[in-house]
């Protein structure tokens, strides 16, 4: 486990559990959401204590999970009321291929001023000095004290340094269909055995119904990540040496993989975000690995028959496992020479008024800021709450390391398509992922 992330994760978990049950000064309180239309629209927000900066426009490169929610842009288009800075947002690049299209970007010079980024991408774009450091703008914007303490720890680089600004937080979890549980008679499993022998019994072709979407796909590694490390694999041991090549690792993968293809839907090996919905809703799929940005698609289509629980572990004990969670943060693009209102918009976003919207947005995510922390919709949601939990003793996603960056854009998928065809060992696909953390290829 990566002792400084998975501490801050504990104090995170910490900070949203209680904060239901503390009073808030008029400072803390969240900015209610507007009353009218959407609630992904940001709420007023006061006028900016300085003059608007010379700046008309910044370049922001992000990617909807949701092409439908306009969160960001209703947060834009108040940013640009407020400060007179228009934000073009570029959208259109699907989160697969977003890391590659960004670096294409800055090879040719057409990097944007300001960019969304998950943890898994920080590694190779801090060692290649393409990032802003941010240490100072953070320590003069007056919104720093609000920041959840703990959510620092997911933006600094190998050297100390800050590189980008807390936005949106995960904890991954797993959804079940509990209709199709209590049709087959089969107990949510704890254990990760348990959790192969329900996928067995779930599994009825006749029915169109199978136990486990396996997500071999666009940005499975996540999911498959997530299962490991609750079967007690490590990213880094305490020394920050890379650890992921274990016997814990490899018993919990072969576990994953041996659900294949006889528990898992048709065309599991190939599916993404988009596939396991749909295949959850459809009942084709009774359980999956994802987080909070699919709570909202889900409890609409149907709360009752959607059931969470915490990804099955090695031991079935979780003050025992260690659960993965993950951040998108924004950063500043070095070339960029439009620094300071770049920085201007990715703190917005990070403020009460932007975060408290981003939390009720179609995808929803766990807050960064102590103000939102306060908000009820904490203290009585199902999936806050599971998330909340396994928050309590976790560790972030893919460290921030040059070789996190290409084992999860590009090593872990061949492999691990491969070893549910037989062209490779299951074996083959921890050793792959833990030799490139090593060497960074």
């Amino acid at each position: 486990m990566h002792l400084r992330t998975g501490k801050a994760l504990a104090a995170m978990a910490v900070v949203l559990a209680v904060a239901g049950c503390s009073s808030s000064s008029s400072s803390s309180t969240p900015t209610a959401a507007p009353a009218s239309g959407s609630t992904s629209a940001p709420a007023e927000s006061s006028a900016p204590a300085s003059e608007p900066t010379k700046v008309t426009s910044i370049n922001y490169w992000y990617w909807q999970d949701d092409v439908t929610d306009q969160t960001i842009q209703n947060a834009a288009n108040q940013f640009e009321q407020l400060y007179g800075i228009h934000v073009n947002i570029q959208s259109s690049i699907a989160q697969p291929n977003f890391y590659q299209s960004l670096v294409n970007a800055i090879a040719a010079g057409n990097a944007p001023d300001a960019t969304h980024l998950n943890t898994n991408m920080f590694g190779q774009l801090i060692q290649a000095n393409v990032l802003e450091p941010l240490d100072s703008m953070i320590d003069a914007w007056p919104g720093k004290a609000d920041v959840i303490p703990s959510m620092w720890a997911f933006d600094k680089g190998p050297d100390g340094k800050i590189y980008s600004m807390p936005n949106k937080f995960l904890m991954f979890y797993m959804y079940y269909r509990t209709d199709l549980f209590e049709k087959y008679g089969v107990a949510v499993p704890k254990t990760q055995e348990e959790f192969v022998a329900a996928a067995k019994a779930l599994t009825h072709p006749a029915d169109k119904a199978y136990g486990f979407d396996i997500r071999g796909g666009p940005n499975g590694q996540d999911q498959w990540a997530a299962f490991l490390v609750a079967g007690g694999a490590q990213f880094l041991d305490s020394s920050g040496a890379v650890a992921f090549n274990s016997d814990a690792a490899k018993k919990s993968n072969q576990l994953y993989i041996s659900t294949y293809p006889d528990s898992t839907n048709p065309g599991a090996i190939n599916d993404g975000y988009a596939q396991i919905s749909a295949n959850f809703q459809a009942g084709t799929a009774a359980m999956i690995i994802n987080h909070l940005g699919l709570a909202k698609t889900l409890d609409a289509w149907d709360s009752a028959k959607t059931g969470v629980a915490l990804i099955p572990s090695a031991t079935g004990d979780p003050t025992k496992t260690t659960y993965m969670g993950t951040m998108n943060a924004n950063a500043v693009l070095a070339a960029s020479t439009k620094k300071e209102a770049a920085f201007k918009w990715i703190s917005f976003l990070a403020e009460t008024t932007a975060q408290l919207a981003i939390t009720k947005s179609t995808n929803g995510y766990l807050p960064v800021v102590t103000s939102v922390a306060t908000d009820p919709q904490f203290q009585s949601n199902k999936y806050m709450q599971i998330s909340i939990q396994a928050a309590a003793n976790a560790v972030t996603a893919w460290p921030a390391i040059p070789g996190s960056t290409v084992a999860a854009q590009k090593t872990w998928q061949p492999l691990f398509q491969g070893a549910l065809t037989g062209k490779n060992t299951a074996d083959a696909v921890v050793e792959g992922v833990a030799n490139t953390l090593s060497t960074g290829q």
